[in-house]
């Protein structure tokens, strides 16, 4: 036992691990002042504002993606000579979205207001376009060297991000800056000196698309799993923010203050599944044999035992939490925050245990659970919005999460099974 686990320390995916944990705590520790900083200093319905701005730079970012950085590093890991034009294709996927998404804007401009039943973000449409093209174009290089487990790359080009946007608002505070638009645009363009500092890699994706040359075999198997990772990825990605634009919708902006400081409180825990996720996936895609697989699940299985039962110890406290950090004008968060804590938890487990669907190729079990999680929580939050508000807004995203779990760890056993007796027969 203690040799394995000496093994395990010294192995390159504890020190991989390691890193990506660095990069996403620091990343998420700056995110988090930064978070209480502008909550604090803007006051519920200001901050509310400035989250649906920030919010729909983000949400844009990994809905347009479409599941495509997946399919990048998964083939890259599996086809390394290829990975240059693999990730070339994907630059261009992400310039033919960004002009496209141009184009909607200046021709519907009110489209996302009416939307939202918010009028008020129609001047801020412009800040929410530069932040979703230089977040776009970051994104890029962030999974360029995850697919080359060049993981403490990718953790400078995160962690220099989240520093910058940190230094830049704070100044504008020190400074008694506090227009919404101001502090907004500054995150927006937080991603700009590591697009500039990378720009040589953009244009040798450029390059190699020019003269692009990948095997017809393998260009049909990217083809086949990502039509089905971009199917999945469209209710995945609705997901992660749609409860927020369900309250947009539903609530004041002082309402949407309450929720997503709650969300955020939340989020400094999802650097957890998100690192596991990182770290596992350009491996897993490597696995080929069921032993691999079964000693995976076990892995995930010790790890998030122990995270769930920490974070549920949370919920006590949740009201000391509250107040500490954000202080007696967001004591209306404290329900939302007991809410979403299981909510998060059905996450941690579904991310990781949706990796094997992914290693293995068999994504159309992911697509089934994510639209039935989307479908079920669209349909409560019609339900309990009207009755309870934003607290049944949250509670639906409980159920839909709840209902994806079940979809996945019952598709993952009856899989596993499948494979195990199919290795046996041979």
């Amino acid at each position: 036992m203690v040799k394995k686990f000496k093994d395990l320390v010294r192995s390159k995916t504890f020190a991989d691990l390691n890193i990506v944990l660095f990069d996403t705590i620091l990343s998420r520790g700056i995110n988090f002042v930064l978070f209480l900083l502008i909550a604090r200093t803007l006051g519920p319905e200001r901050y509310g504002l400035y989250s649906l701005i920030t919010v729909s730079i983000l949400f844009l970012v990994s809905f347009f993606d479409f599941g495509v950085e997946n399919v990048a590093v998964r083939f890259s890991g599996k086809y390394q000579n290829e990975r240059e034009s693999i990730f070339g294709i994907y630059f261009l996927c992400k310039t033919i979205i960004a002009i496209t998404l141009y184009v909607l804007i200046v021709l519907f401009p009110e489209i996302l207001p009416k939307l939202l039943n918010k009028p008020q973000i129609q001047r801020y449409l412009f800040i929410i376009f530069i932040g979703f093209i230089i977040e776009s174009y970051r994104f890029i290089l962030s999974s360029y060297y995850q697919s080359l487990e060049k993981f403490i790359v990718r953790a400078l080009i995160n962690i220099g991000t989240f520093l910058f946007r940190l230094t830049a608002i704070f100044s504008l505070l020190q400074l008694s800056i506090t227009d919404v638009k101001t502090i907004s645009l500054f995150f927006a363009l937080s991603g700009l000196p590591a697009v500039f500092l990378f720009i040589r890699k953009y244009f040798s994706f450029f390059r190699t698309l020019i003269s692009l040359k990948i095997d017809r075999p393998i260009i049909i198997e990217i083809l086949d799993y990502g039509k089905w990772i971009i199917l999945a990825a469209l209710p995945i990605q609705l997901m992660m923010r749609l409860d927020f634009y369900m309250v947009t919708r539903f609530s004041s902006f002082e309402e949407m203050g309450f929720y997503n400081s709650a969300v955020q409180l939340i989020s400094f825990f999802s650097y957890i599944p998100y690192a596991l996720a990182i770290v596992f996936l350009p491996k897993t895609s490597k696995y080929t044999d069921f032993i691999k697989i079964k000693l995976f699940v076990k892995r995930i299985v010790k790890i998030c035992i122990p995270i769930t039962i920490l974070i549920l110890v949370l919920i006590p406290f949740s009201e000391y939490i509250i107040l500490f950090m954000l202080g007696e004008k967001y004591l209306k968060s404290i329900p939302i925050f007991k809410i979403l804590i299981f909510a998060f938890l059905s996450r941690l487990w579904n991310i990781n245990f949706g990796i094997v669907f992914y290693s293995l190729g068999k994504v159309k079990i992911l697509t089934l659970g994510a639209y039935v999680q989307l479908i079920l929580f669209v349909s409560c939050s019609f339900i309990f919005a009207q009755r309870f508000g934003i607290e049944g807004i949250a509670w639906s995203k409980v159920i839909a999460n709840a209902a994806y779990l079940w979809i996945v760890v019952y598709f993952l056993f009856k899989t596993l099974r499948h494979t195990y007796s199919k290795e046996i027969t041979n």
